[in-house]
């Protein structure tokens, strides 16, 4: 029995110093490198343009908004960061060809790519519109695609990295977010089939499926059905710690899983405990996540007015609101200061 388990001891250090190993073989230095982030103006992709620009990238971000590049740009210059800011629209292949050519004009190169613009609508499946659908899967399926696209003949080049942020939701199905997780699982399946097609270029694929995080994002979120309830499942669930991480560790997490040639990275504790909980015991966790939405979320609309669609921002989170991260709503850029 002692033998049995010295051989798997061995084998088990073996194994970790073989990824061990094989991680740092992998390991890709940022610093001097191009990087262009898509949605990089707020949020989540704000915090990435800053791990990426304080490891000595330069960093190109795209948004829709000139008002959210201007005051991102600015922030992050104001701590001696290389940023600049593109108008972008993702979802249209001749913008982010554009955008691509004239990041590889100014700097000479492009060397990784972040996909991260996203939209979130919290709807009941029965107050959901198919152009809630279609808007998901433009932003969160062709809009990657697009970039990626565009991007190939310069990451060829540079044996460039590419960092596709999907969600949870791109890995198990969440109530409520119907629109919200068919774009993510489409962006999951593109990411995982590029990541085994793109290796022999020497293009690095990972895939980031993130759990809830404390972004401040739950100030943009567009709403259907009972908006008002909706609104408020919704922040609390991004709330708290025992719900929801911190945004800024998801960032460095996602950049080092990146940088270190990683696969797949699932940050925060829930995440992960969801990911391997509908992987090992498929029919528990269906009932789990059926029972959430029957017992907690709320019904559908039953008013024609259930379908309108508002922000967050109109509706108002009620008694809510102290409790949520607004300061982090301000510091990430998803509000003006």
């Amino acid at each position: 029995m002692e033998v049995k388990q010295l051989w798997f001891s061995v084998a088990v250090g073996s194994a970790i110093g073989a990824r061990y190993v094989w991680s740092r073989m992998k390991r890709y230095d940022v610093n001097g490198k191009t990087v262009a982030i898509s949605g990089g103006t707020r949020g989540l992709g704000y915090l990435l343009a800053r791990e990426f620009a304080r490891r000595g990238g330069r960093v190109f971000i795209f948004s829709r908004s000139d008002e959210e590049i201007e005051r991102a740009v600015a922030r992050l210059r104001s701590e001696s960061l290389h940023v600049d800011g593109l108008h972008c629209d993702v979802r249209d292949a001749n913008d982010v060809a554009g955008a691509v050519s004239t990041i590889v004009q100014r700097s000479g190169r492009l060397d990784v790519i972040v996909n991260n613009a996203g939209v979130i609508q919290v709807t009941p499946f029965e107050n959901a519109h198919v152009e809630d659908f279609e808007e998901s899967l433009r932003t969160h399926f062709w809009g990657p695609l697009h970039v990626i696209r565009a991007a190939m003949p310069y990451l060829r080049r540079g044996r460039g990295r590419v960092l596709n942020v999907s969600s949870i939701g791109g890995r198990i199905g969440v109530p409520h977010l119907s629109p919200y997780c068919a774009g993510k699982f489409a962006l999951v399946g593109l990411s995982e089939s590029l990541r085994a097609e793109l290796a022999k270029d020497g293009i690095c694929v990972t895939t980031a499926t993130p759990g809830l995080m404390r972004t401040g994002s739950h100030v943009r979120v567009s709403l259907r059905g009972q908006h008002a309830r909706e609104a408020r499942w919704f922040a609390a669930a991004v709330a708290t710690p025992l719900t929801s991480m911190s945004a800024d560790r998801a960032a460095h997490q996602m950049v080092e899983a990146c940088l270190s040639g990683r696969a797949h990275v699932t940050p925060g504790i829930q995440a992960r405990t969801a990911e391997i909980l509908n992987a090992v015991a498929p029919e528990l966790f269906a009932e789990m996540t059926s029972l959430v939405a029957r017992a907690v979320l709320p019904g559908p609309a039953g008013t024609p007015a259930g379908d309108d669609a508002k922000l967050a921002t109109d509706v108002g989170f009620g008694w809510l609101s102290p409790f949520l991260p607004n300061g982090a709503s301000r510091r990430n850029n998803e509000m003006p200061a």
